[in-house]
Formats: structure tokens, sequence, C-alpha cells
């Protein structure tokens, strides 16, 4: 082989070396790839990258929504009445909501009417509402509340799953009630009634009749359903029309047809002063003078103490005899008003009135029959009366001569109907032996030998007193006026024995 042959053949060993060699390369490559796919140690390096880049992308979200938490701007899949308002800002949704709400409660508006006055009122002073404000706020927080991982997780629901909510109208019916209250109040119209001027000591008693004037009210309550219903009309878009108030009229409780009729005599009664001393007297005829002219309205109560007042000697009074708590006779001031409340309740109860308070005296006094006296005491027992008429009854008191009058004037009673006061005797207990005190100091015997009778020893009487209704002369009803217990008074002598 010459040297030319000897060179070209290494060459082509050179050349299948090489070839041989890649081979061995590209399929050791080969196998190294496929072997890596069963490797476990790769698959968790691979699974740690996918983690890795899982948390990237959590990391991620979350400095977005950290982002958008940072500004001012809805996340999206929030919707507010169908309206989107991811990427809104706040101040552009509020503009949106509040013009849509200003626009809706324009029509929330009431008008009352009552002849040349008018009342407007809109939706502020009524205190119409649409709640868009708290819902937006609500809306505008999602994804702004807690931890960012929290944060995250909301804004990635309401991508997916969309948060809707709906505005709702709500009134404040309270306001809505004030006002009615104000209106109703400036169209009240109290009512007068007729009045008429009592002069018990002239001829002509009744003078200067003035009639009734009727008033007005508006019913708060029916004015106040009426204002709903509308407002329950508009929200169903009907129209806004004005609110007719129609006042109602008050009728006045006495009108001058019923005042014409109270001005009859319906009831006398007269109590004689036997023999008076001149101070009972003139106690009795001041205490007829606070009563006389006295008019007792429907309904009202005549308290004898309260009218005549104290029986003081700073009031005028001066001393006479009066029944003591020990049962003497003694003087003291105010002694013989008794005698007026007496001639009083008799002229009250036969004119029919309602007897709310009497007591009888501790004994039977000698100007009436047993179980037709009164008897008073300022700041303790009282006689007291109401008038249960429809209309007002009139009281004359005065004295005449030797006798004390009170007469009740008022409407007349029905059918010619009277009143008789009627008494019945029961029983009758003896009077107990009186007391014999032996008067050791002198201070109501003077001379030894004598005696002075202190207290009259008394008998004790049960009397009932009947209201008698007489009708044409015929009894239509009877009634048990008062229950008396005279008690029997046991007497009390001092004397003084001879020296």
């Amino acid at each position: 082989m010459n040297r030319t042959d000897r060179t070209g053949y290494r060459k082509t060993r050179l050349r299948r070396l090489i070839l041989l060699l890649a081979a061995i390369l590209v399929t050791g490559a080969m196998l190294s790839a496929a072997g890596c796919m069963f490797d476990p140690g790769v698959r968790e390096r691979d699974g740690r990258a996918e983690e890795i880049r899982e948390q990237g992308a959590r990391d991620q979200g979350i400095r977005q929504v950290s982002k958008t938490a940072g500004s001012n701007t809805f996340c999206e899949g929030t919707y507010l009445d169908g309206i989107a308002l991811g990427g809104m800002t706040y101040k552009e949704a509020a503009g949106l909501f509040e013009h849509k709400a200003e626009a809706e409660l324009a029509r929330y508006g009431l008008e009352f009417v009552y002849q040349d006055k008018s009342w407007q009122l809109d939706h502020t002073q009524i205190n119409v509402y649409i709640d868009w404000r708290e819902k937006l706020n609500k809306l505008y927080s999602v994804g702004r509340q807690g931890p960012p991982g929290q944060r995250y997780s909301a804004a990635k629901s309401a991508r997916q799953k969309n948060v809707k909510l709906s505005t709702a109208l709500k009134m404040d019916l309270d306001r809505l009630k004030a006002y009615i209250k104000e209106i109703t109040d400036s169209l009240y119209i109290e009512p007068v009634d007729a009045t008429i001027e009592f002069r018990p000591d002239e001829k002509v008693k009744f003078v200067n009749l003035k009639p009734e004037r009727y008033g007005q009210r508006v019913d708060q309550d029916a004015l106040y359903k009426a204002a709903v219903d509308r407002l329950e009309a508009i929200r169903k878009g009907g129209r806004t029309e004005a609110i007719v108030i129609e006042p109602e009229a008050v009728e006045p409780m006495l009108t001058a047809e019923k005042l014409s009729k109270a001005t009859d005599l319906v009831a006398s009664f007269s109590t004689d002063l036997l023999d008076s001393t001149e101070n009972r007297i003139h106690n009795i005829v001041l205490s007829l003078r606070k009563i006389n002219g006295f008019r007792l309205d429907p309904g009202r109560v005549f308290s004898f103490n309260a009218v005549v007042g104290s029986r003081s000697k700073e009031a005028g009074y001066l001393p006479a005899p009066i029944i003591m708590p020990d049962k003497s006779l003694q003087d003291d001031y105010g002694g013989g008003v008794c005698q007026t409340s007496t001639t009083l309740f008799n002229a009250a109860a036969l004119a029919g009135l309602e007897i709310v308070e009497r007591w009888h005296h501790t004994y039977p006094v000698s100007y009436v029959p047993m179980g037709l006296d009164a008897t008073v005491y300022y700041g303790g027992v009282d006689l007291r009366f109401k008038n249960n008429r429809d209309t007002p009854v009139f009281i004359r008191a005065y004295r005449k001569n030797n006798l004390v009058y009170v007469e009740v004037y008022g409407e007349k009673l029905p059918e010619g109907g009277k009143y008789r006061l009627e008494t019945r005797l029961l029983s009758e207990e003896p009077a107990p032996e009186p007391k014999r005190i032996e008067d050791k100091e002198g201070k109501y015997v003077t001379e030894p030998g004598k005696s002075v009778v202190y207290v009259k020893s008394r008998p004790g009487y049960r009397v009932n007193t009947y209201r008698v209704l007489y009708q044409n002369g015929k009894i239509v009803s009877s009634e048990l006026l008062a229950a008396n217990y005279y008690k029997p008074v046991t007497g009390i002598i001092y004397y003084r024995p001879k020296e």
C-alpha cells in the first residue's frame, strides 16, 4: 500500500470513529432524558416549581387587590340596581345614584289644602329617601376588609360570582305625623258656649243671653292615613294631587236654646232663725252671701267649705253657739253656719242633684226635722253635691225677715216632676242618765250647793231620709238618700256640795 492509499484509509477510519462517537452521544442524551421522566427527585422539584408559580400568581393577585384597595374604585363583579360598578370611583358611582335618586324622589311631595291655605311638603320634609348610599358603601367594602388574603378571596369571589344589591325606598313617617299635627292644631277652633248673666237679687234674674259659636277640628288620624295612602299611590306611579282638608264642626256644650231652658225655679227651701242671737244671724247672712249667685256647670261638684271658706275672726265671723267635740254647746267663731249648709242641702236634694258628701249633727237640731240637717266644719266634714244635669244650675241664697232661703234655678224636671224629702223614724233609744261630776275647782259652778247642766242627756235615733219623685201626684221613684244614726248623748252635770 502506497503512501497515498494509507492516508486515505486513515481518513476513512477517522470519519467512522467520529460518526460512532456522535451516535453514542446522541443515544446517551436520549436515554438520560428518558430517565428523568421517572426520577422522583425531578418530580418533587417540578411540584415546588408549580407551587412557586401559583404562589407568585397569588402574590401578584394580592398586590393587585392591595393596589385596588388603595385606590377609590369598586371591585370587578359588583353591581347596584343592575349597574356594573367595577372600575368606577366612589365619587363617580355616588354622583350617578344621587342623580338617579333625586329624579325618583322629586315625585314624592304632598300638598294639603284648606280654603285659601296650603301646606306643601317635599320628600326631605317627610323624610322619604332611597338607601343607595348604604348599599353603595356595602359594595365599596368588598375586597377592602380583613388581611390581604381575605381581601384577595373576596375580590376573586366577586369577579367569579358577582355581588348584586338593589336599592329600596324608605320613609320616616314619624316626621310626617309631626307635620300633620302642626296642620291640624293650626286649624282647630275652640267652640264657645252660650252665656247668660245671673242676677239673683233682681226681679229679672237672667239677662244678656248670648248665642254659642261652633268650633272646628280636623281628624288627625284620618288626615295621616290620607297622606300615607297618597304616598303609596305615588310609589305605584300615580299622580300627585292635593289633599283637601275638610274639618268637622265641634258643637259647644251649651247652646242658647239649652241655656234658655235652665232659668226656671226648680227647688226652694227655707229654715227659721227662731230666737237666734245677733251674732248667729250675722254669721248665717255672711255665709249666705258667699253662696248667692253661684253657678254650677254640668259635671262639676259644689263644695261648701271651698265656696264659703274659713269661718274665722279674720273672715268676719263672730262667736256664736256651736256643738263642741265633747257634745257641749259653746260659743265659737262661725256658730250658726250649719243652718246655711242645712238649708242648702235640702234645696240641692229637692233639685235632684247628686249628693256626694253630707253629715248629720251629733244630735237633732231645732230648725229642721231629724234626717234633714247637714253639719259642716272647715278643714273637716263638708257638704258636697254634683250637678248631674246637662245644663247649669244657679243658686240664690238670702235672708228675708226671720227666714233663711236657698233657691235652685235650672231646667225643669220632665213631665212636671217634683222631688220631696221624706224621713222615717226606725228606732229610738232612751237618753242615758247624766254623769254627775264634782266641780272641785269651781270652774263651772260658782256657788256651793248648786249644779250646772254642762251637757244635756239626749235620746238616740235611727232615721232614714228618702228622696221621692212625684209626677202628676203619683210616686215614680224613691231613693234612700241617707241612713242617719244620732247616737244617745250621756249628759254631764257639774255640782258643788254644800259647805
